[in-house]
């Protein structure tokens, strides 16, 4: 798939260095192994499609798409890391690593991406990252096939971040938080809202007001 915009790269940079910075304000200095949460999510991605050839195994593609999009969040943080927390190097790093080469070497032997079904995909995936690669027209190939272009991948990805901000901004870590909403999750809430709005750049920022308002009007807080 074609790599997102340079407005989209950006966008989601800093809302994902924001995230970052309220975890841990000094997380340029903490040394977080972000391929390492890559390796992991990349492993239970293979979970959701199914591997096991003792038993009957149907792919659940959301749930793959969901693993994607959180392998995003990581891959994000990663290219931060590497630009010291400057999005628009950052967003460079990527366009550029986005159209690498087609094919992986590793342990001496070559895979053409294209050529891998999806399993031998996100073993590629796993072991490149437990390795401390990024091969991003690997993760590319994976969203194509999971039917996720770039201004889905920038909608799910806002998306996700913004409840993430939302739930930590209203009490989330010490309980205050409702995660229910007139007897449905915060998420069904947020999807709602999410269509009736198109990928703009502040695309974020109309989500969080949104959902504010809809908290707000629901719960009274």
């Amino acid at each position: 798939m074609k790599p997102p915009t340079d407005a989209m790269l950006q966008a989601m940079l800093e809302l994902q260095g924001r995230m970052n910075r309220k975890i841990n304000p000094d997380w340029l200095g903490a040394g977080y192994e972000f391929l390492r949460a890559v390796l992991v999510e990349a492993v239970e991605a293979l979970e959701h499609y199914g591997w096991k050839w003792w038993k009957r195994q149907d792919p659940n593609l959301e749930q793959l798409r969901i693993e994607l999009i959180d392998i995003w969040h990581f891959l994000l943080s990663h290219y931060l890391s590497r630009a010291a927390g400057d999005c628009a190097a950052a967003a460079r790093l990527i366009a550029r690593d986005w159209q690498g080469p087609a094919e992986i070497v590793l342990d001496g032997s070559t895979t053409r991406i294209a050529a891998a079904d999806l399993r031998t995909r996100f073993e590629l995936l796993a072991a490149c990252s437990a390795l401390r690669r990024v091969e991003l027209p690997l993760f590319s190939s994976l969203l194509d096939d999971c039917g996720i272009d770039a201004q889905r991948l920038y909608r799910d990805y806002v998306s996700k971040n913004v409840l993430n901000h939302f739930r930590l901004d209203n009490g989330y870590k010490s309980g205050a938080y409702e995660k229910i909403w007139e007897g449905r999750e915060d998420n069904e809430h947020m999807m709602e809202i999410l269509a009736r709005l198109g990928p703009t750049p502040r695309l974020a920022d109309q989500l969080y007001g949104e959902l504010e308002r809809k908290y707000r009007s629901v719960t009274g807080r």
